[in-house]
This record gives C-alpha cells, sequence and structure tokens, in this order.
C-alpha cells in the first residue's frame, strides 16, 4: 500500500525527535556547574545486553564501556541475574580555566533480569574485554520427577 495518495495514514515525523527528548530529559544535563562534575555527580544507566539460549546454556553479552574488570560485579540467583558496575573517571583539573562542557563523567551501569530457567554457577564464566562483558551461564539440569510405587 502507498503512503503518498493515501490521505488519512498517521505519520509520525516528530516521533522519533520526541523520543530523544523524552531520554535526554531523564539523563544528565548537558551544561551543570563544574562543581557537580567534580563531586563524582554520576548517573544510573540500563546496560545494553544480548542473551542467546545455546540449549545447555545461556550466552548474556553486555555493553560496559569505560569500564574496569575489578569494578563489575555479577550475581547469579536462580534464575535471576543481577549485574552492577561503575565506570570511574578522575577528577576533572581545570588548569587554571572552567570546565564548560563535559560528557565523560562517572557513570553506573546497572541490569537485573530472570532468564527462562534457573542456571547454575557451577561451569559458569565471564570473560570481559574490550568493554564487553561475556556471561556463559549453564542451564540448571531439571530433576526428574520420582515415581513412587503405592503398596
Amino acid at each position: 500500500m502507498t503512503t503518498a495518495l493515501t490521505p488519512f495514514v498517521r505519520r509520525d515525523l516528530f516521533s522519533p525527535v520526541f523520543d530523544e527528548l523524552f531520554r535526554d530529559f531523564f539523563s544528565r544535563p548537558a551544561w551543570m556547574p563544574s562543581s557537580l562534575l567534580e563531586s563524582g555527580y554520576s548517573t544510573v544507566e540500563r546496560a545494553r545486553m544480548d542473551v542467546i539460549d545455546k540449549g545447555s546454556s545461556y550466552e548474556i553479552t553486555v555493553d560496559l564501556p569505560g569500564v574496569k574488570k575489578e569494578d563489575i560485579d555479577v550475581s547469579i540467583d536462580g534464575s535471576r541475574v543481577m549485574i552492577n558496575a561503575e565506570a570511574k573517571t578522575e577528577k576533572m583539573k581545570k588548569d587554571g580555566g572552567e570546565v564548560i562542557y563535559a560528557e565523560r563523567s562517572a557513570a553506573r551501569f546497572a541490569r537485573s533480569f530472570e532468564l527462562p530457567s534457573e542456571v547454575t554457577e557451577t561451569g559458569a564464566e565471564a570473560h570481559y574485554e574490550n568493554g564487553v562483558l561475556t556471561l556463559t551461564l549453564p542451564k540448571k539440569s531439571a530433576v526428574q520427577a520420582k515415581r513412587l510405587t503405592v503398596h
């Protein structure tokens, strides 16, 4: 169907613009006093991730830019996975000038999600390279129901 000749088709020309404005409204403002920047002002960001079911395990890939390996915490509880990380930045040096604009502030990443089935920490692996965390979490083997003989 051609929308060019259809007079009553709703066109969302401004939807992407408003989505971006709404998203930016809740993030750190671009212009803020340097005192806030120096005090370690940070945001909590939702880490972007992919989850792949490999049959006997789940492979989870999480983007954590600017984070050091020792600042990542991964917890597993049944089928729930919790990932927390912090990207720390050094205090900005003014060098005799005022910091006008800074986008590279400290940030915290947090993600908590439920997998379709329970996983076990036995055999679980976590690798971090170039800002990407990769988790391999083996699925917990299903316990077979035991059949009882009725006497």
